[in-house]
């Protein structure tokens, strides 16, 4: 029984630990929740908007007499459940939605407000038309979302009000986004608000954006940072998606199919995009499973594109399996970051907040807009870049605590390297690097090109007619020159270098950092420095440079030695790379 308590007992507090822990992720989930909850309920009560409307279809096309000489008497009047649509048989073109309006409305309540989507819309107040919006001649000609702002010149208490609506495209039939009766005033402070919400959702992502290519072009782009691309490319089809679901954009610059076209191209791209921003942060183990959803996604955006472009309407009829996948695949998501270890994968701590809130909100959009489960004014999704503001926040620090510690390991490196330097043991004449050091060295550079990728080159050089000069000069005048040529050297060379006493009028110099272009041109400056300190002394340079895993230190002086003798062919005060030798050995020339 102790036992049983005392596992009870640790299991809580490990609970707790973790609640603690994870107290911040926690916190920004409530607040966005609330966020939207507030912003949803104000948007959304107004008063009259639980009036229960009847609908009623018409057979065929609308002719003109059916659009003037509305009779309402001639048609069997059904309840239904708004904001789902009216059962509507297959076929039909055109419905009638009717509320009769209560006989205690005041004057002062004179405007109705609603949105269509990709629909026909005629308003009759009583009997009589007072608004139109599109063609009936051309059931696919209205394309996109409309917002309808009609002012009433007379009082609305007791009348009929009835919209018809008309589409080829029968899944939006019959359906309303929302329906407002109210003031002026009240109505243009509910569109203000709604339009603030979404210029500031879109003032958000758009900083997001400029923040991570402020700090792509600061610290430069490499593979470490493909997680920050994906996360723009996310942010941008974000922004996209947000003006083709606004009415915004549409009323102040019109065009409203284009922003519809937009709205659901985006639709299908947003997944894709942070579906990648996934596939970087959780373990390894699940990026298999991601990929396959990245595939299926775009599969089914590929086929929407193709039957779009054909005139078939891929976009909007693919929607209803579109959105399946979208939330079969989201689970997956959630379910690979939360089982992804959160210590060796912080990312993921909060990642899985802003995949559960697009999650979510993009469900609940889903139901409003596509299944027209229940009305609202406003998009939830827009409130899910809340969720990724901390995220890319996060991720931006991480990038910085990385590089600061790659460059204290470079400096740490560095520092080691120099100090194995200066403890090695140098040639006492020169106050070059012994030739014991160069294994040493050669292994060093070859570690760090192997495992940083780092470019490493050799070079070999001697005196040209050496013993011309001990003949002319004597043993100290030789001596003297390798001085000379060591001093000059040195003074051409930074950290990067080591330069080794090989033997006798022998030097080697090994350059991290260089390839063997760069060694080639170094070499080449170094022979023009040495020929104006030495007068007519001159020095012949052979060139190789590291192959990568494969190579070896003999192979590597081997084909050194090859450029230095090519060197001599050629008249000697002259540079080669390994790239100019020919196949056959030989002894250098003296």
């Amino acid at each position: 029984m102790k036992r049983h308590r005392w596992e009870k007992n640790r299991d809580m507090s490990k609970l707790l630990r973790t609640l603690w822990s994870n107290r911040f992720t926690l916190l920004s989930g409530v607040v966005i929740a609330v966020m939207a909850a507030v912003c949803w309920q104000s948007l959304s009560n107004a008063p009259y908007s639980q009036l229960r409307p009847e609908y009623a279809v018409l057979d065929g096309n609308p002719e003109y007499k059916d659009i003037i000489g509305f009779d309402p008497d001639r048609f069997d009047w059904q309840p239904y459940d708004y904001p789902a649509l009216p059962p509507i048989p297959q076929g039909t073109k055109t419905v009638y939605l009717r509320w009769k309006l209560p006989e205690t409305i005041p004057l002062f309540v004179n405007h109705i407000l609603f949105t269509t989507t990709n629909q026909d819309a005629y308003v009759y107040l009583d009997n009589e038309l007072i608004y139109m919006h599109g063609n009936w001649d051309d059931l696919t000609d209205t394309h996109g979302r409309t917002l309808h702002f009609l002012h009433i010149n007379e009082s609305l208490a007791g009348k009929q009000l009835t919209i018809m609506l008309h589409t080829g495209y029968a899944n939006w039939l019959g359906s309303i986004d929302y329906f407002f009766i109210d003031s002026e005033r009240s109505l243009i402070r509910k569109i203000s608000l709604t339009d603030a919400i979404y210029i500031a959702s879109l003032s958000i992502a758009l900083s997001l954006i400029v923040f991570l290519v402020m700090d792509l072009v600061w610290r430069g782009i490499d593979r470490r940072r493909t997680m920050q691309l994906y996360l723009i490319a996310f942010l941008v089809s974000f922004i996209l998606w947000t003006t083709g679901t606004s009415s915004f954009f549409s009323r102040m610059l019109g065009m409203p199919a284009l922003w519809w076209e937009i709205h659901l191209m985006m639709l299908y791209i947003m997944p894709i995009t942070f579906a990648k921003v996934i596939q970087e942060i959780v373990a390894p183990a699940y990026t298999k499973h991601i990929q396959n959803l990245i595939i299926i996604y775009m599969t089914v955006f590929v086929t929407a594109t193709i039957t779009e472009i054909l005139g078939l309407d891929g976009y909007m009829n693919l929607l209803y399996l579109f959105y399946p996948i979208l939330l079969v695949s989201c689970l997956v998501l959630i379910h690979t970051l939360l089982r992804s270890d959160w210590e060796q994968y912080p990312a993921c701590r909060y990642g899985t907040v802003a995949m559960i809130s697009l999650t979510i909100f993009v469900g609940m959009d889903a139901l409003h807009f596509e299944y027209h489960r229940f009305a609202g004014i406003l998009s939830m999704t827009i409130f899910s870049i809340y969720a990724v503001i901390p995220f890319v926040f996060f991720l931006i620090r991480e990038q910085m605590l990385t590089d600061a510690r790659l460059a204290q390991q470079n400096e740490t490196l560095s520092k080691e390297l120099q100090e194995s330097q200066d403890e090695a043991s140098r040639d006492f004449l020169t106050g070059a690097y012994n030739r014991h050091q160069l294994a040493d060295g050669i292994a060093k550079y070859a570690a760090l090109a192997n495992t940083r990728g780092f470019a490493f080159s050799f070079a070999i050089f001697d005196v040209d007619h050496f013993k011309q000069v001990n003949d002319t000069r004597g043993h100290l005048g030789g001596d003297k020159v390798l001085k000379q040529i060591a001093d000059t050297i040195h003074a051409c060379i930074d950290r990067r270098h080591i330069l080794i006493r090989y033997g006798g009028d022998e030097f080697v110099l090994l350059a991290l950092h260089h390839d063997l272009g760069e060694m080639t041109a170094f070499c080449d400056m170094l022979r023009e420095r040495l020929a104006q300190a030495l007068g007519d002394v001159t020095l012949s340079f052979g060139v190789s440079t590291w192959h990568g895993p494969e190579d070896t230190m003999s192979a590597l002086m081997e084909r050194g030695d090859r450029a230095l003798y090519r060197s001599k062919e050629k008249g000697r005060n002259a540079v080669s790379g390994e790239d100019e030798c020919a196949e056959t050995e030989g002894p250098a020339p003296t």
